[in-house]
């Protein structure tokens, strides 16, 4: 019997590390862009951990209710008793603005017969119970009690309502429901060093948009730990996108970044003949954010589409903000620099409007996807107000989000997966799935502080 054998057509090495590219730059990267040894090795995850409900109430008591939670912005509450509604699962905290300017966080809870006491965000002078009258200020102190003579077994100062640890950092606030959590700053090292150099405090909120996503949190956050997805996913971006040159670091247990460069042609498409003219034509085709899309546009002679590109996002941003950025390096301008903090915040780097990403878990297959833009504001003006939320329904897209210009058709093809990629988790059943080795090495170490965390 003659048996043909098909061989597996097997993907090189790129050509090209990230550092190696770093070195190409006209301008030196910052020194944390350095790579950070890690080999969490390649052991298989269970598909149980997306699927099974007892799973995930497990990570509800011993990872969500004992990690730091970014809840809101500084921005988002800046007057006495302006009050931001926060909810994750059961649980929903008031994040209040004091009298002397200070931040406080307690359960949403009546301490009287436990009723939720606020049901939208908005500036309070008190926390008045809908239910029976009892008034809490805004350091959370009991006011008023109407039938006060008909509890004596209980003093006013006896039933404050319920503190949540609330610590910042940048003007984002952070929540923790264990009061024995390490403090934020700890958690979340080095980012705070290495967001100071892109001027994080200087950002404000310029796009907020939410969609309910039919998947696994997990599914939703490691769409968005890796780039190499965009070979297929994204093919708009394929030509110029050096995914497979991306550089993959674990920071910390719970900080790990990719630096993916953009202007150059991964190792899968390098035969295709893609010349700089080429790459810059294909990165206007797919409204690439480097450049001023209402201009004409042609590459120069002499330079190179990284190069050019990289050129183009320093002009914009210095005249949109007044920041002169002629001595930040091309990675640092250009390309994907994305931080995540466990389990569920993500953050990027750069000079660009920074793209970040909060999955909120509502049950073992479904979760609140939501996309912020934070923008870097004017050097010599007042920061813009934060945008609102625009939480789009269950038909809606999020190319029916307009203030997301280019990234909205990009997050309806990162959607287009999660629902099937739950769906195909289920199908699985008790068997296994296999994260490569280095790209994924992210979504691997999401795995591994789950882990860590329900063995506390």
């Amino acid at each position: 019997m003659n048996i043909e054998r098909k061989l597996l057509k097997e993907g090189t090495a790129p050509t090209v590390s990230y550092q190696e590219l770093l070195k190409t730059d006209a301008r030196p990267s910052p020194a944390f862009f350095a790579p950070v040894d890690c080999d969490l090795g390649t052991a298989p995850i269970p598909a149980t951990n997306y699927t099974s409900p007892d799973f995930f109430a497990r990570e509800v008591e011993k990872v969500w209710m004992k990690t730091w939670q970014f809840a809101c912005l500084s921005d988002d509450i800046p007057d006495v008793g302006d009050t931001h509604v926060y909810e994750l699962l059961d649980q929903t905290v008031l994040i209040v603005r004091q009298r002397d300017g200070t931040i406080k966080a307690f359960k949403n809870v009546c301490r009287h017969r436990g009723r939720t006491l606020v049901n939208a965000s908005g500036c309070k002078s008190a926390f008045r119970c809908a239910y029976h009258g009892l008034t809490w200020g805004l350091d959370g102190q009991l006011t008023e009690n109407p039938f006060a003579w008909d509890f004596p077994q209980i003093a006013a100062d006896e039933i404050p309502l319920l503190t949540v640890r609330c610590e910042t950092w940048a003007g984002f606030i952070f929540l923790n429901f264990d009061q024995d959590a390490a403090p934020l700053l700890e958690v979340i090292a080095p980012m705070p060093e290495h967001f100071a150099h892109w001027k994080i405090e200087n950002c404000y909120k310029s796009v907020h948009v939410a969609k309910v996503a039919h998947a696994n949190w997990k599914v939703c956050a490691e769409a968005f730990l890796e780039a190499h997805h965009v070979i297929c996913t994204h093919p708009e971006y394929n030509l110029f996108s050096g995914y497979d040159s991306c550089q993959t670091d674990v920071l910390s247990d719970h900080v790990t970044r990719f630096l993916a460069p953009t202007g150059i042609t991964p190792g899968p498409f390098l035969d295709r003949g893609i010349d700089d003219n080429r790459r810059v034509q294909l990165m206007l085709a797919a409204g690439n954010r480097a450049f001023d899309h209402s201009q004409q546009i042609a590459l120069p002679a002499g330079i190179s589409a990284r190069a050019f590109a990289a050129e183009s996002v320093r002009q914009l941003v210095g005249a949109r903000t007044g920041y002169d950025l002629s001595e930040n390096s091309d990675a640092d301008v250009l390309d994907g620099i994305a931080y995540d903090i466990f389990p569920n915040f993500h953050l990027w780097g750069g000079f660009k409007d920074k793209i970040s990403y909060r999955f909120r878990p509502i049950s073992h297959d479904r979760t609140l996807m939501e996309v912020f833009l934070f923008s870097l504001a004017p050097k010599d003006g007042p920061k813009p107000k934060p945008a609102k939320l625009n939480m789009l329904g269950e038909d809606q897209k999020w190319t029916d989000a307009p203030e997301l210009g280019a990234l909205a058709p990009v997050y309806d093809q990162d959607y287009s997966n999660m629902e099937p990629l739950q769906q195909g988790l289920e199908a699985l059943g008790d068997e296994v799935l296999h994260f490569s080795k280095y790209l994924e090495m992210r979504c691997r170490n999401l795995h591994r502080m789950v882990d860590q965390y329900l063995q506390r």
